[in-house]
């Protein structure tokens, strides 16, 4: 009697244990995981910058450091969906879409009081771009 309440008991812990899902952000998305407001755009070539109302579009970018997806939201409707690691690329730090065989350089800025992701034009893999856009990107 007592071996069948132990057993009882020792698989109902361990049934137990298996249904727990602990929080799981990838260490290296940890600073990338969230929401992001596109809030200013510039143009490479010929350096014209676009800010808030300025963009013809309203962009937002839900990067789910759990499931290692990046979503594009353009105008409220999920545009883009991938998965994502991060890499060099081209020598330097990279968001890699791997759905896609795309990359985006990418770097923090916090100089104007608020952290911005900057992204770097999108790429195919093995590519470099001349001239791309910035896209600055706010928590939201």
């Amino acid at each position: 009697m007592l071996r069948s309440l132990i057993l009882l008991f020792s698989f109902s812990v361990l049934l137990g244990s298996c249904s727990t899902k602990e929080c799981c952000v990838y260490p290296e998305l940890a600073e990338f995981h969230g929401e992001w407001e596109l809030v200013k755009v510039v143009n490479g070539f010929a350096q014209l910058e676009w800010e808030g109302d300025e963009i013809p579009y309203k962009e937002t970018l839900i990067i789910n450091g759990e499931t290692e997806t990046i979503t594009f939201q353009r105008d409220d409707m999920a545009a883009e969906i991938s998965t994502i690691e991060i890499k060099e690329e081209g020598g330097n730090d990279a968001i890699i879409f791997k759905d896609w065989d795309e990359y985006q350089w990418y770097w923090f800025d916090d100089s104007e009081g608020k952290t911005q992701l900057i992204l770097y034009q999108r790429a195919p893999l093995n590519a470099i771009l001349a001239d791309g856009s910035n896209f600055y990107y706010s928590k939201k």
